[in-house]
């Protein structure tokens, strides 16, 4: 079957996560994959792209595709950042994600964490395939 690349623009605005007890964490997405989403193998695997700007000079953040629990356990992270900087700057990052996390047809999960620090996170968008029927 022919397949197709297509995207979801998750979250356009920024979202600033503080690890400080008094801050927000994490950011949730909560979105819906459409039935014919092609889970992806070695060459088509989906692609979660975002702008990072950490805004500490040390500044940790996971993310994680239906993290089946909260504490988020640190195995089922897709993404894993490490910052060391004074630099306050926009990062364009992507990450391949392996597409079998996602579930097809349902409504899906995505969740930023920091971990440590304060980072500003934005336009979060995921690039995927989907076959060209449905």
């Amino acid at each position: 079957m022919a397949s197709m690349t297509d995207y979801m623009v998750l979250q356009d605005g920024p979202a600033t996560l503080n690890s400080h007890p008094s801050g927000t964490d994490r950011v949730m997405i909560d979105f819906d994959l459409p039935r014919n989403f092609t889970v992806g193998v070695r060459f088509g695997k989906p692609v979660l792209a975002y702008i990072i700007n950490p805004q500490s000079r040390s500044s940790k953040v996971g993310g994680w595709v239906n993290p089946v629990a909260d504490p988020f356990v640190s195995s089922e992270q897709v993404i894993s950042l490490n910052w060391t900087t004074d630099n306050h700057s926009d990062y364009g990052l992507w990450e391949a994600v392996d597409g079998r996390k996602f579930k097809a047809g349902e409504s899906n999960r995505i969740v930023f964490k920091a971990w440590e620090g304060k980072v500003i996170v934005r336009d979060i968008i995921l690039w995927f395939q989907r076959g060209s029927g449905n």
